[in-house]
This record gives C-alpha cells, structure tokens and sequence, in this order.
C-alpha cells in the first residue's frame, strides 16, 4: 500500500489541495441574473426535494446535501484535477494554511498500512510547533494518546484522536527507538518555520518547505545569516516541497536574479502577463537546487526560473509536473471554489506540466527513505552529497 501521510492540525482535510501555485480573489456579492437552463437546473432540485419531504422516511441534512452538490458540481471540471470547492469552514483553514498559520501540535504522520501495527510514525515535526517546543521528534513512533493504545489500531481513528480543539491538551506515549517517553501537548495556533538553513564547510544550505506567504521574509532571514558567514555557495533544498503562493515564490526568485530578468510567463485564459525581476538581489554566488518527485508548483517554478536564468544545476529526481495555478474566489455565504485559471512558463518558455522538471544530475534515493525521509543523516543523503560535489565544481 502506498503510504499515507496526514497533518495533525486541525482537520483531516485534503493535504494534496495546498500543492496549488494560487492566487486569491475577494469578489463583490452582487447579485446574479439566472438564465433559463439555470432556472431548469434548480427546478430540478426543488422537485427533488419536494419528493424527499413528502415521502422520505429518514432526516435529510440540508446544509450537508448543498456542499455535497456543490462539491460534485466543481467535478464538471473534468480536466481540472485541481479544482475544488470548499465549505466555509475548509476556506478558513485552507487560506490560514497558505499563510503559513496553523492550529494543532503540529506534526505530519505516515502510515503503510490502514491498522498500525506499533504505533503511528512521526514523519515530520513541524518547525515552530508546541510539538517541536514539547520535544517530540521526528521519527518517534507514538504507541498511545490519551490512554488509548495505538497498537493495532486503525489509522484513521489515531488521527482522529490527536484532531480537537484550541486549548486543549493531548498525552502521549512515544517509542524513540525503544526507549519510552511521555508528552503533555496543548494545541495552539502556530507560525511554521518553513525555511531552514545550516552551513556546510563553506557552503549555505537553505531547505524551503513550502512557499506560504510568510516564506518569503524567512529566507530573506535565512540569505543574510549565510551571507554574513561568507558562504561561497548555496544549495537550495526544495525536496518535498508542493507550493505555495505565487508572489512569495517571485519575491524568493527576485532576491537571487539579477533585475529585468523574466521571473515567469502567466497565460490566462485571453491574455499574458509577464513578471520580471527587480534590483533586490541579495546573493550573488554559484547555487544548485534539490528536488524530487514531490516537488510541485512552486518549487519547478523556482527551480526553473533558476535554471533559466543563472544556469543553476538541478539535482535529484524528475519533479512533480504542475505548471499551472489556481485562483481562489469566496463566495457570498462564506464558502468558495478553487479553479485553475492560469499556465505559467519560465524564460526557456519550457513547459513542464504533467511532466516535470528532469535534473541536471538524476540521484534517486533507496524507497526506505519513503518514510524517513526527515531522519536522513548527512551520510545517507547522497542527493545532498552530490549537490554539494557539484557546487564545489561550480565555485571552482
């Protein structure tokens, strides 16, 4: 069974629709002038719910049948994989996201297989989360929550357990390779570090772990740390990576590049938009770029406007293949729906979409680090040990 991975925050909602490079809309509430196939269209549902009412012997749940139909309804998009409507309450959540804020412990989980069979494996620990403040790790594997053992358990049920509200508190037990410890975790809204970085020898490193609308001041951050250590060189590190918003990866782009260069090619549906970099380049210097089959969106926009532009070597494996965007529109109740209203190319005007961004250099990684990805030492991570081979040749 492939593996599943989920976030610990608030709900179980989707994780694949944040793999979005969006834009978001705040439309008037005017008023809207049926025509006749939509006046036979909620006709229709009118009779079908005269026939419920009449005859039905079970409750009907108005509110639940009109997302439903809603949400089929965006299914007519047949051809839009990433389309999508959202209730009011997945529209809070899913834009908070895209702000970089969450609420929960903050952990992604992963699972093989639908019953756990010891425990529920920590994939990753967010950064900036009670669950990193409280000590947890990545890799740990918790055997209990709140009295409940985790053993043999369904993973459903064990995500459900760790979902609740703000404020509230969850005990665990976790097995950090065999050795037991115990965690008292009281969810809270968050800021997610989603940029890292760390120095090798005279080389900058710069993981990005999603572009959400506070990245873009984080590796601002992250730039001048390195630069004040005189790096030669930097990686970036987009392994993993599924998007994010649009302007944070051009403002992330517009730091390395120098100014008047096209950062990217929109394509609307009648017109083209072209934006081009400006003069707040902050990093001269020799870069490469990590990526890998989960690198969608917004991290093959960085890629390839990297390549495009510096001649930046691509490490790692072929990407995800997602060159068009999204744009959110509200709608009058709360509510809102998700299209894709836009292809974007790079300056080569390569266009990647359901292919991908093949690398420079293909180093595949064994399946084992499927799971454990986030535990790889320096050791096993024979991407990054090629990108920094190739780096050195760079600077050389």
């Amino acid at each position: 069974m492939k593996n599943k991975l989920s976030t610990i925050l608030v709900t179980a909602f989707v994780t694949a629709i944040i793999c979005s490079l969006c834009f978001v809309l705040f439309m008037p509430n005017n008023a809207v002038e049926l025509s006749e196939e939509d006046s036979a269209f909620l006709k229709k549902f009118h009779t079908l719910k005269e026939y419920i009412d009449e005859y039905a012997i079970y409750e009907f749940d108005e509110e639940y049948a009109e997302d439903t139909a809603h949400l089929y309804y965006m299914t007519g998009l047949k051809d839009d994989p990433y389309s999508y409507y959202f209730t009011k309450e997945e529209l809070i959540e899913y834009n908070t996201e895209n702000q970089g804020s969450f609420m929960g412990i903050g952990i992604n989980v992963m699972t093989q297989t639908t019953v756990l069979e010891d425990g529920l494996y920590i994939y990753r620990v967010i950064g900036g989360s009670p669950a990193e403040a409280a000590g947890l790790m990545t890799g740990d594997k918790i055997i209990e929550a709140d009295g409940i053992s985790f053993i043999n358990y369904p993973y459903e049920d064990a995500v459900d357990i760790l979902l609740d509200e703000e404020g509230t508190t969850v005990n665990l037990k976790v097995d950090r390779n065999g050795e037991i410890k115990i965690f008292s975790i009281t969810r809270k809204a968050f800021e997610q570090r989603n940029v890292e970085y760390a120095v090798y020898d005279n080389l900058g490193y710069i993981r990005i772990y999603q572009f959400a609308e506070n990245a873009d001041e984080q590796f601002q951050d992250a730039l001048n740390s390195l630069l004040a250590k005189n790096v030669e060189g930097i990686i970036f590190d987009v392994r993993n990576n599924p998007g994010g918003e649009l302007n944070t990866v051009c403002n992330m782009i517009d730091m390395l590049i120098p100014g008047g260069e096209e950062i990217i090619v929109i394509e609307y549906k009648e017109e083209e938009e072209i934006i081009y970099s400006t003069n707040f380049r902050l990093a001269d210097m020799p870069f490469v770029v990590l990526l890998n089959n989960d690198s969608a969106s917004g991290s093959e926009l960085f890629s390839s406007a990297l390549r495009d532009i510096l001649g930046t070597k691509l490490i790692g494996e072929n990407s995800f293949g997602k060159g068009v965007g999204q744009t959110t529109f509200p709608l009058y109740d709360g509510s809102g729906i998700k299209v894709t209203t836009f292809k974007y190319l790079t300056k080569s005007r390569t266009d990647y979409n359901k292919t991908g961004l093949v690398p420079d250099y293909e180093i595949k990684l064994d399946s084992k680090w499927d799971m454990e990805f986030y535990t790889m030492t320096y050791e096993d991570d024979i991407q990054l040990q090629k990108a920094i081979s190739v780096l050195l040749q760079e600077i050389n």
